[in-house]
């Protein structure tokens, strides 16, 4: 399974910006620029690209980028990529509770991180959204990190997509499921494996 980089929002300082500003796609480079006046987004920001920078380092393949590029408008808030690296690498990136969750790996892979009061908060939605059967929080999250590994994201149906207790399917293809508490954020990884017939 691939490891888990968590980026506390905090953390970031003027040494952790100029690092990750260093390998920025354009794009990035756009959007930092644009939120000097918001401290709080500069540091998610900054954090999550942070985190996605380690994991595709911890994945082998340190001198890849990000790049965000939204197919619909251009500008750089999309689904991550990793470009020009040495191989072909996936990578996904979740916030929660102040801090950046990130994975990377050579299958598609999608990582989403709730902190554990919002998913209590929104169990009776959960169910409406995402029903089925077991712990919706363990279940929302698992739907939301299979979503991102599709590459949809929320314009695919969340109820879509059929959660077991180690995998879930969606659209023919399995998904492996990696749940895990970390602090008071429940994080859940979904890695991609072949189609069926």
């Amino acid at each position: 399974m691939p490891a888990l980089v968590i980026v506390p929002h905090r953390s970031v300082d003027a040494a952790l910006v100029a690092r990750v500003s260093s390998r920025l796609s354009d794009g990035d480079r756009a959007r930092l620029s644009s939120l000097h006046h918001d401290l709080d987004g500069l540091a998610a920001f900054v954090a999550g690209r942070a985190a996605l920078q380690r994991a595709l380092s911890d994945a082998g393949d340190g001198d890849a980028r990000i790049d965000a590029t939204c197919p619909d408008c251009g500008l750089s808030h999309g689904r991550p990529r990793a470009v020009d690296g040495s191989r072909r690498l996936y990578v996904s990136v979740s916030h929660a509770a102040g801090q950046a969750f990130a994975v990377a790996a050579r299958h598609p892979i999608g990582i989403d991180a709730e902190a554990m009061d919002d998913l209590r908060a929104r169990g009776g939605a959960i169910d409406e959204l995402a029903p089925g059967r077991g712990d919706p929080a363990r279940r929302w999250t698992a739907v939301e990190a299979v979503l991102k590994a599709d590459g949809r994201g929320l314009r695919r149906d969340p109820g879509a997509v059929r959660v077991g207790r180690l995998s879930a399917r969606l659209d023919g293809r399995h998904y492996t499921l990696r749940t895990t508490r970390a602090g008071d954020c429940l994080v859940t990884v979904a890695t991609g494996l072949s189609r069926q017939p």
